[in-house]
């Protein structure tokens, strides 16, 4: 999670986003996946308000091809929803609960991520490699 939260510091913007209308809690959507990951899908799993009343999305990812093939929570900008979502998914596999993470980067207060979707992964899928090198 320190590697998250330290990530998350890092961040900044990229890209126009697309909007997209109605966001909300519960709902499961397709995005634009990593070519490795085509079947991932996305879980937006609560919805918050930052100091300045912009949301916070609070999401999970399955079925990716990275340590765990999961992701149990993220949170992200309604730029980062726009520009990665493509559609609602008839498919609703289970998620793991984001629960500890939430409250993790709510002690931390931590940042919010302003990147696509893949390009939070691609940053995961890096540090986690990086971290199994090390530890060789």
């Amino acid at each position: 999670m320190k590697l998250l939260v330290a990530l998350l510091a890092l961040l900044g913007g990229s890209g126009q986003p697309a909007e997209r209308p109605g966001y909300a809690a519960g709902q499961v959507w397709e995005y634009r996946t990593r070519p490795v990951e085509p079947r991932s899908l996305l879980k937006i799993q609560a919805i918050e308000a930052d100091p300045r009343g912009d949301p916070i999305y609070h999401v999970s990812l399955v079925d990716l091809a990275i340590a765990g093939g999961e992701v149990q929570h993220l949170p992200v900008s309604r730029r980062t929803l726009d520009a990665s979502v493509t559609r609602l998914a008839a498919r609703q596999p289970d998620f793991p609960d984001p629960a500890a993470g939430i409250a993790t980067w709510r002690e931390a207060r931590g940042g919010v991520f302003t990147i696509s979707i893949a390009g939070i992964v691609d940053m995961l899928d890096a540090s986690l490699r990086e971290g199994q090198a090390e530890h060789r």
